[in-house]
């Protein structure tokens, strides 16, 4: 059997069979998913999503990516780790050898738990502050319908993030657009109107953002797309970033300018509401 040398250790090909492709080219998705109290949260939203993923890297799901069969193993997880709350990191990636021609487009997938606290979608006490990462455009051809496993783009944004010492980055496309954040989609108040930046932008269809378009919808508050440059962003009352594992998260500070947070903590209750009834049916 071949060894491998691993941080300077001697190891057997075995302890990596299977991830090769993921590992070596990037080949699958990943999702994001909320366990809440016991509770896989959205798993239709993502499983739309992951449909787009299948068919875009021409991968062959199993029975194991049915709604019941992927639910009871996603539960089954949590069981096994004494977990009621917390987030889960679905990786999916193409089995088999081979190098740029791969052998098989059949799938094997890896699910990994990390606990939450809270039990439902809390508003940040504390706003974020954010920056803008100028230093390289979201190019087109990253700009995809689903979670890529090669993140390189948001790693060099997240560095910047570091080094600025903010809790977030925005990232533009080539028209100097905000498509999005490092983590989030994004909304923005001005007066009484809601708005967040269009997918078209290149930004990622959030699981979060179409579920909370759709709630806020059902309650008669219109959510209208559009482009948010980065001067715009003196000009925003409120400002909110959204994903399937924070819920709502109120940003208070780009450079000098403050935003408030009155619509969102709204937008926040309407949000637990929604989950406690989901849970509860």
């Amino acid at each position: 059997m071949k060894l491998l040398l691993h941080n300077g250790k001697l190891i057997s090909e075995s302890t990596l069979i299977g991830l090769n492709r993921a590992m070596y080219y990037g080949d699958g998705f990943f999702e994001s998913i909320r366990l809440i109290e016991d509770s896989i949260h959205l798993l239709d939203v993502h499983l739309k999503r992951m449909q787009f993923a299948f068919k875009e890297l021409g991968l062959i799901k199993n029975e194991s990516f049915s709604r019941s069969a992927l639910e009871r193993s996603l539960l089954k997880l949590a069981e096994a780790n004494e977990l009621s709350n917390g987030k889960i990191r679905l990786t999916v990636f193409r089995k088999g050898a081979g190098a740029y021609i791969p052998e098989s487009d059949e799938v094997e997938w890896i699910a990994e738990l990390t606990p939450i606290e809270q039990e439902k979608f809390e508003i940040n006490r504390k706003g974020l502050l954010v920056d803008v990462y100028k230093k390289q455009e979201l190019p087109k051809v990253l700009s995809k319908p689903y979670k890529s496993l090669n993140a390189a783009f948001y790693i060099g944004a997240g560095r910047f993030a570091r080094d600025k010492k903010v809790n977030e980055v925005f990232v533009i496309n080539e028209q100097q657009e905000i498509v999005e954040s490092i983590y989030s989609n994004v909304f923005y108040q001005k007066g009484a109107q809601l708005y967040t930046t269009p997918v078209e932008s290149g930004g990622l269809p959030g699981v979060m953002r179409a579920y909370l378009i759709h709630l806020l919808q059902k309650q008669d508050i219109e959510v209208l797309e559009k482009p948010l440059g980065m001067e715009e962003l003196y000009e925003v009352d409120e400002l909110f970033l959204t994903n399937a594992i924070r819920g709502i998260q109120w940003v208070a500070g780009y450079n000098s300018k403050r935003f408030y947070s009155r619509y969102i903590r709204e937008y926040s209750n309407l949000l637990n509401k929604s989950v406690k009834k989901t849970i509860s049916a």
